[in-house]
């Protein structure tokens, strides 16, 4: 599944990214936001960014970047 299918409150593993070695990982990666890190969808409504928390640092992604994020749902 992709991050973006997931809704507020799931917490989730990240699996992989769309285009490996890109610029997006490789600033996700600087925020702590990495392969097999367990993340929670703290906030995601009908329009705008998906807010996630990885590793104690909140992120803001837009929906591109939340599509191209491969996760497996841990829990709800």
């Amino acid at each position: 599944m992709k991050l973006s299918d997931t809704k507020s409150g799931d917490i989730v593993k990240v699996v992989s990214f769309e285009n490996e070695c890109n610029e997006m990982q490789c600033k996700l990666e600087a925020m702590g936001f990495r392969r097999g890190d367990i993340v929670k969808v703290l906030q995601k409504s009908f329009f705008g960014p998906i807010q996630v928390e990885a590793n104690g640092t909140k992120i803001a992604l837009c929906r591109g970047q939340a599509k191209k994020i491969e996760v497996e749902k841990v829990k709800e």
